[in-house]
């Protein structure tokens, strides 16, 4: 069963068989994040000829089907996409990616991959992937839009980020023990006049009221209604 995860893919080598549209496409995306691209493919679109060209992406000219050539790629790597429309490859870079332990994205067949590349978007730091494993990337990526739309006209939900964001590194600054942060991001975010301040875009008063309430529940003055942080969890 696959898992979603956001993995940190600077400094890591990726491979991409394929030097068309798809492939092009993935190169740029590890590009992007920091990765170390090398395509595979006996030909390659202008635009990866112009990221070699700038030396940010390595070109290989052979055929994928030579294992004397994509073996030691594979072993270089710590992904592979499979990019081109060829099936019989899939079996060949399976095999060769279990024997290093390499990650396998075969963006020609959704319902085999082992890494699934999805549609994301981004908000003030939240980020979000969808995916509908392989039943249409056109739906996936029709929602991805309607929750980057609903982010951006979402204010409340912005200012409740800056907020909960400044409480977080506030009771990091005090050394608070983590038992007793996890316990106060729930508490303080669920304390109605915290609330009421966030909805009323008042963040300057959110964050001197969240800091109050942290002095106060670990000076005693409040007690931790344990309710909320089991409700919560």
């Amino acid at each position: 069963m696959r898992i979603p995860l956001y993995i940190e893919f600077s400094g890591k080598n990726v491979l991409i068989i394929g030097g068309g549209g798809v492939g092009t496409s993935r190169a740029k995306k590890f590009l992007e994040a920091g990765a170390n691209v090398k395509v595979l493919s006996l030909e390659f679109s202008d635009e990866l000829k112009e990221l070699e060209k700038e030396g940010k992406v390595e070109l290989i000219k052979g055929n994928a089907f030579d294992e004397n050539i994509l073996e030691p790629l594979i072993a270089w790597s710590n992904m592979v996409t499979v990019a081109i429309g060829n099936l019989e490859i899939n079996d060949i870079v399976e095999r060769i990616a279990r024997k290093y332990k390499v990650l396998v994205n075969l963006a020609n067949d959704a319902e085999r991959t082992e890494v699934v590349v999805p549609f994301e978007g981004e908000v003030e730091g939240i980020r979000f992937a969808v995916t509908t494993e392989g039943k249409s990337g056109v739906v996936a990526r029709k929602v991805r839009d309607t929750f980057q739309r609903m982010l951006e006209e979402d204010d409340e939900t912005i200012y409740f980020l800056r907020a909960m964001d400044h409480l977080k590194k506030y009771m990091k600054s005090k050394n608070v023990p983590v038992q007793m942060r996890m316990k106060l991001y729930f508490v303080i975010s669920s304390d109605p006049e915290f609330r009421r301040l966030v909805k009323e875009e008042n963040i300057k008063g959110a964050r001197l009221l969240a800091e109050k309430l942290v002095k106060e529940y670990l000076s005693g003055e409040r007690e931790i209604d344990e309710s909320l942080v089991r409700i919560q969890f």
